[in-house]
């Protein structure tokens, strides 16, 4: 765990690189590597990369943050321009700052959203909202709501004066959900009444459209310490806390809604009395949620989870995460798959420059053969270990 900075993502919290045996021949996986931009530093350092947002077949983004040695964080954005990705300058905030989640109206209407630390000391965030307008990015002021601090970790785009940002923030007590609206001009705080528990965490945001938004995560009841899925709606009017569905304890991760009656949130089911969590998909179909089982890789000791989801249609679903790979505990990329009927695991494809552990954090779509996932690999380079970028993409099918 870094210093200094609370984390914006599950991916980077307890249990982050878990990951997955190969379950499958890599040599037949669709999927490719493509050379990312790393550019942390020696001697100890990281690079992250957990949402990408796809415009075109040659207009894509990825967004992270890059640790140096000195333990302050500092935002990454990276863009793909049809043959290959390059770092693109992104201001940081007041200190340690992330990027958690990237969403795009078009190729000059990006949106980056994460948190900045106000105190390092204390480590306490506030919300970071930056725009790339197709020529650089710049902060936007964005307002925050807790006193102990704020971060938005999803973000979704409905056109150019209609974007939701979402996250949570924290009190002297609490842990609630933050929304937030961008109407064109300024961003403010929309509420969320009747939040079933005091600690609650949306991770991640889904439009079908201006008056049909659909937000996720977990909530926890702090006597029990039971953790189930969090699941809230947008109607047009208000936001709405979905009723805790009788399927024991969830903690959900990303959705992407394909209309209003075909939606999908994916994450983890947490094992009881200490289990391992397994792969948790979720379906709206118009009137109700309902679990859809989906394969993990290995038997029930090694923990799988799924943390993006993305679709082109209502039988073509890409779900990305990661799971345990066995008694050495490495880690490799998952990759799952909808076709209108079941989940089936894809092939990942073989780790770059031989490295031990790979995971997924995000996963975007514009067309059948053009997936393109984001995440790390572990890097064991002699000087410089750590974690570094990788995307991957469909070469076929």
């Amino acid at each position: 765990m870094r210093k200094r900075t609370i984390p914006i993502l599950a991916l980077v919290t307890a249990g982050l690189l878990l990951a997955i045996s190969a379950g499958a021949d890599a040599s037949a996986s669709i999927f490719r590597v493509v050379p990312s931009v790393d550019t942390a530093t020696a001697p100890i350092s990281n690079d992250y990369l957990f949402s990408t947002a796809s415009i075109t077949p040659q207009d894509g983004w990825a967004v992270g943050f890059v640790s140096h040695p000195d333990t302050t964080e500092h935002t990454l954005a990276e863009h793909w321009n049809g043959t290959r990705w390059t770092a693109t300058p992104s201001p940081d905030g007041t200190s340690g700052s992330q990027f958690g989640a990237v969403a795009a109206v078009s190729s000059k209407d990006v949106w980056a959203v994460g948190l900045q630390n106000t105190n390092l000391a204390l480590e306490k965030s506030a919300t970071l909202i930056e725009h790339w307008n197709g020529t650089a990015w710049s902060i936007v002021p964005s307002p925050n709501a807790g006193t102990e601090g704020d971060r938005l970790t999803g973000v979704a785009a409905v056109s150019a004066n209609d974007v939701w940002a979402t996250g949570y923030f924290s009190t002297s007590t609490d842990i609630l959900p933050l929304f937030e609206h961008w109407n064109g001009t300024v961003w403010s705080v929309v509420s969320v009444p009747n939040v079933p528990n005091r600690f609650n965490f949306v991770r991640a945001i889904s439009a079908a459209s201006s008056n049909d938004v659909w937000a996720v995560g977990s909530t926890v009841d702090t006597h029990s310490g039971n953790t189930d899925e969090l699941i809230l709606h947008w109607n047009g009017t208000q936001w709405t806390v979905l009723p805790t569905l009788p399927i024991g304890q969830n903690d959900l991760e990303a959705v992407h809604a394909v209309s209003s009656n075909d939606v999908w949130a994916v994450g983890r089911a947490l094992g009881d009395n200490g289990g391992e969590s397994r792969n948790l998909a979720l379906h709206w179909n118009g009137k109700a949620w309902s679990k859809v089982p989906v394969p993990n890789v290995g038997n029930s000791v090694n923990p799988n989870f799924l943390s993006g989801v993305t679709a082109l249609s209502s039988h073509d679903v890409w779900a990305v995460g990661a799971a345990t790979g066995g008694a050495d505990g490495v880690n490799q990329s998952l990759i799952e798959h909808w076709d209108g009927s079941a989940w089936s695991i894809v092939p990942s494809p073989p780790n770059p420059n031989g490295s031990p552990s790979t995971t997924l954090g995000g996963v975007s779509a514009v067309a059948p053969g053009n997936v393109t996932a984001v995440g790390t690999w572990n890097s064991a380079q002699q000087g410089n270990p750590g974690l570094r970028t990788l995307v991957i993409t469909t070469s076929r099918g």
